[in-house]
Protein backbone atom coordinates (compact mmCIF):
# COMPACT_ATOMS: atom_id res chain seq x y z
CA UNK A 1 0.00 0.00 0.00
CA UNK A 2 1.62 3.46 -0.42
CA UNK A 3 1.73 5.96 1.68
CA UNK A 4 -0.32 8.76 1.10
CA UNK A 5 1.69 11.26 3.15
CA UNK A 6 4.78 10.64 1.34
CA UNK A 7 3.62 10.42 -2.37
CA UNK A 8 4.39 13.53 -4.37
CA UNK A 9 4.59 14.09 -8.21
CA UNK A 10 7.55 16.22 -9.49
CA UNK A 11 8.28 17.99 -12.50
CA UNK A 12 6.25 20.69 -14.69
CA UNK A 13 3.55 21.24 -16.74
CA UNK A 14 4.03 24.15 -19.86
CA UNK A 15 1.34 26.83 -20.77
CA UNK A 16 1.83 28.72 -23.76
CA UNK A 17 0.74 32.02 -23.77
CA UNK A 18 1.30 35.23 -26.55
CA UNK A 19 4.46 33.40 -28.00
CA UNK A 20 5.98 32.39 -25.05
CA UNK A 21 5.81 29.28 -23.27
CA UNK A 22 5.34 28.84 -19.19
CA UNK A 23 7.29 25.46 -17.72
CA UNK A 24 4.97 25.75 -14.20
CA UNK A 25 5.75 23.26 -11.36
CA UNK A 26 3.15 20.80 -10.53
CA UNK A 27 1.91 21.59 -7.36
CA UNK A 28 1.27 24.37 -5.32
CA UNK A 29 3.97 25.09 -2.80
CA UNK A 30 1.01 25.37 -0.13
CA UNK A 31 -0.48 22.08 0.25
CA UNK A 32 0.66 20.63 -3.02
CA UNK A 33 -2.72 21.64 -5.00
CA UNK A 34 -2.20 20.37 -8.52
CA UNK A 35 -1.72 23.49 -10.41
CA UNK A 36 -1.84 21.07 -13.46
CA UNK A 37 -5.51 21.37 -12.64
CA UNK A 38 -5.45 25.24 -11.83
CA UNK A 39 -6.93 27.48 -14.08
CA UNK A 40 -4.78 30.34 -16.24
CA UNK A 41 -5.87 33.53 -17.15
CA UNK A 42 -4.34 34.19 -20.42
CA UNK A 43 -5.20 37.69 -20.23
CA UNK A 44 -3.72 38.20 -16.84
CA UNK A 45 -1.11 35.45 -17.22
CA UNK A 46 -1.88 34.05 -13.87
CA UNK A 47 -2.67 30.77 -12.62
CA UNK A 48 -4.72 29.67 -9.67
CA UNK A 49 -4.23 26.75 -7.70
CA UNK A 50 -7.29 24.24 -7.37
CA UNK A 51 -7.34 23.30 -3.73
CA UNK A 52 -7.25 26.91 -1.75
CA UNK A 53 -7.41 29.53 -4.87
CA UNK A 54 -3.86 30.70 -4.43
CA UNK A 55 -3.08 33.05 -7.28
CA UNK A 56 -0.04 33.17 -8.56
CA UNK A 57 1.49 35.74 -11.56
CA UNK A 58 3.39 33.46 -14.48
CA UNK A 59 5.87 36.76 -15.65
CA UNK A 60 7.25 36.63 -11.81
CA UNK A 61 6.51 33.88 -10.07
CA UNK A 62 4.72 36.15 -7.20
CA UNK A 63 2.30 34.46 -5.27
CA UNK A 64 -0.50 37.55 -5.42
CA UNK A 65 -3.38 35.86 -3.22
CA UNK A 66 -4.31 33.20 -1.24
CA UNK A 67 -2.92 31.47 2.07
CA UNK A 68 0.92 32.55 2.49
CA UNK A 69 3.13 30.19 0.75
CA UNK A 70 5.78 31.88 -1.45
CA UNK A 71 6.81 31.99 -5.24
CA UNK A 72 6.85 29.55 -7.60
CA UNK A 73 9.78 28.13 -9.78
CA UNK A 74 8.62 29.44 -13.66
CA UNK A 75 11.17 28.72 -16.79
CA UNK A 76 9.96 30.81 -19.30
CA UNK A 77 10.56 30.00 -22.98
CA UNK A 78 11.09 32.87 -25.72
CA UNK A 79 8.55 30.69 -28.32
CA UNK A 80 8.19 27.15 -29.10
CA UNK A 81 8.02 25.79 -32.67
CA UNK A 82 4.92 24.79 -34.63
CA UNK A 83 5.77 21.36 -32.49
CA UNK A 84 5.78 22.50 -29.33
CA UNK A 85 9.31 22.15 -28.75
CA UNK A 86 11.49 25.04 -26.91
CA UNK A 87 13.23 27.16 -29.04
CA UNK A 88 16.34 28.56 -26.96
CA UNK A 89 16.84 32.38 -27.15
CA UNK A 90 18.59 35.10 -25.15
CA UNK A 91 15.28 36.01 -23.60
CA UNK A 92 15.33 32.70 -21.68
CA UNK A 93 14.07 34.01 -18.32
CA UNK A 94 14.51 31.77 -15.24
CA UNK A 95 12.51 32.93 -12.00
CA UNK A 96 13.13 31.52 -8.74
CA UNK A 97 11.89 31.24 -5.33
CA UNK A 98 13.78 34.53 -4.02
CA UNK A 99 12.03 36.94 -5.64
CA UNK A 100 8.83 37.06 -3.90
CA UNK A 101 8.79 37.43 0.25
Amino acid sequence: MMDHDSYEEKGDFAVDIDGRRYHIPRHCPHRAGRLDHGYVNEKRKTIACPLHHSLFCLETGAQLAGPACGALTIRIQASADEHGNDIPTADNVVLNDAIAS
